[in-house]
């Protein structure tokens, strides 16, 4: 390997370390990914992501969306319950029943999605 190639794969492998975070801190999950292993019942409502998107909660559980960014934003539930399309606040919907609850943005669509799941 060259001298210059072996210099471009040290600063990769430098930028890849550096990249971890500090122990207990997590950075949002956009909202193409999993979720899976949250059960959070706080949900970040940001700019075209929630945090967690995905969560799993027990029967009775009040979960809680709070909006941060500035987009403005709602959550919407494939069931029909919903939020306002708002900037700032919060919204909160307890769960009763088990079952898989999944929701979205209506102004973002399926790219802003999260699903809850109640055991």
């Amino acid at each position: 390997m060259r001298r210059t190639e072996r210099f471009v794969w040290a600063i990769v492998i430098g930028m890849t370390a550096s990249c971890g975070g500090a122990a207990g801190t997590s950075a949002p999950l956009p909202s193409g990914s999993s979720g899976s292993g949250s059960t959070s019942n706080s949900i970040a409502v940001d700019d075209n992501f929630f945090s967690p998107n995905s969560t799993t909660v027990p029967t009775g559980t009040t979960v809680t969306w709070t909006w941060g960014g500035a987009v403005r934003h709602n959550v919407t539930f494939d069931d029909g319950a919903a939020s306002p399309t708002q900037l700032a606040g919060g919204f909160t919907r307890t769960f009763s029943a088990a079952g898989t609850f999944k929701y979205h943005c209506t102004v973002h669509g399926t790219i802003m999605s999260g699903v809850i799941t109640v055991q």
